[in-house]
């Protein structure tokens, strides 16, 4: 089964992010949303469906600072991205999205990687992120490529903005934060 993933995930390549891609960019955000159906995890509203894609202007700080990526299949379709912003010394990853049906492919795991380049480049110290505990394709995904849970009373001031601007629409007693040290280039 691993050379079948292997094989699949090479139809697919991560490039930049381009500015005419935005409404692609939201609608692959909203559609991996709906991988929380059922969860309680994310409020759906009174439709059933995710409402609120994420922001064009955060969207738009990402392609200006050069910070988001995406995965395309060899068709050239965006299947996925990833976007994360500078934080000091750490490179946050603010989103990462993968349509659905093109899941388990090993595109996540890719658009990381790529983040994780992009913070050795830029030498920043660490890549941090915040996930959901328990959800298999959140911290479990995270621990198995080197991220660590951060103790709530060691987050930065950064950090604990991100965590009240979340208790807004979800439990964050359900989340964490995790980073991973930037491996230096020698």
């Amino acid at each position: 089964m691993a050379t079948l993933i292997s094989e699949t995930a090479a139809q697919y390549r991560v490039r930049p992010a381009r500015g005419n891609e935005i409404g692609d960019l939201q609608n692959i955000d909203l559609a991996s949303a709906t991988l929380f159906r059922g969860t309680g995890l994310i409020d759906f509203g009174p439709l059933g469906e995710p409402t609120q894609p994420i922001p064009e202007d955060r969207l738009r700080r990402g392609f200006g600072d050069g910070l988001i990526w995406v995965a395309v299949d060899d068709r050239e379709e965006l299947v996925g991205f990833a976007l994360c912003s500078d934080r000091g010394e750490d490179l946050y990853l603010d989103q990462l999205s993968v349509l659905p049906r093109h899941g388990r492919q090993g595109l996540g795991t890719r658009l990381l990687r790529r983040c994780l380049q992009e913070a050795e480049t830029r030498s920043f110290r660490r890549v941090s992120l915040s996930t959901f505990r328990k959800v298999a394709w959140n911290g479990p995904f995270y621990r198995q490529l080197g991220f660590r849970e951060v103790p709530t009373w060691r987050l930065q001031d950064w950090q604990a903005e991100i965590r009240d601007l979340q208790k807004t629409t979800m439990d964050v007693r359900l989340r964490c934060f995790m980073q991973r040290k930037v491996k230096r280039m020698r």
